[in-house]
């Protein structure tokens, strides 16, 4: 008896996503593996393109003023994120209920690790950057990977210095 003929397609799909799934997690062991620096590297790179994808796939007007960029990101994203500001500093938490939102990890693709949040941290600063077009420091302050229930960050939004004259 044939197969319809759809059911060959995602056959071929599943298989083929399966083996992705394989060698990103293969790649990210090895990634977990390095030094500090290539580390640090390879983690702003995946940041850029995971928030590239975040804002085409939530919609997110680009550019939007800073303000209207903080109270969106508390009612759209992957986890509910809960902001206290006091003037250029920003407590940034994501309410995880422990566990990691990365959708790598949640679609068991790759091992949660410490060094995964350095990503994390990464990707909060570009999305600054991206949607509110705001240069910010990040500090990681606890993340899931480590224990906590919650993942927190210390945001400080860079001001530009007026030129010495």
């Amino acid at each position: 008896m044939d197969k319809p003929p759809g059911e060959a397609g995602e056959w071929v799909e599943t298989l083929t996503r399966d083996f992705q799934d394989r060698l990103t997690g293969g790649l990210f062991e090895t990634i977990y593996k390095m030094d500090d620096a290539a580390v640090d590297t390879l983690m702003e790179g995946e940041a850029q393109t995971c928030v590239s994808a975040f804002v085409d796939l939530t919609g997110l007007s680009v550019p939007m003023s800073l303000d209207s960029f903080l109270e969106k990101m508390q009612t759209s994203g992957p986890s509910k994120v809960r902001l206290e500001r006091d003037g250029d500093v920003i407590l940034w938490t994501e309410l995880h209920q422990g566990k990691c939102v990365c959708p790598l990890v949640t679609r068991d693709v790759i091992s949660l690790n410490p060094k995964l949040c350095i990503c994390g941290a990464y990707w909060v600063k570009h999305l600054f950057k991206t949607v509110a077009n705001t240069e910010v420091d990040v500090e990681t302050i606890e993340t899931v990977a480590h224990g906590a229930e919650n993942c927190r960050f210390r945001i400080t939004v860079k001001r530009d210095e007026p030129a010495a004259g």
